[in-house]
């Protein structure tokens, strides 16, 4: 049970970190597609690091 709430906390780690892509985009300081692909791509291994982090601790 101390795992069961990873994979929403990883996809919302995720949608955050693309939403801010996304805004840097509309603020024109990189061009589409690339804040969004950079935002998700932080956004999964910053996930995957916090989940490897907490699986390490148990």
């Amino acid at each position: 049970m101390r795992f069961s709430g990873a994979g929403i906390q990883m996809v919302l780690v995720m949608m955050i970190c693309w939403w801010f892509g996304e805004r840097i985009e509309l603020k024109g300081w990189v061009n589409p597609p690339w804040g969004q692909l950079i935002g998700i791509m932080f956004g999964v291994f910053a996930s995957i690091y916090h989940l490897i982090k907490s699986v390490s601790k148990f």
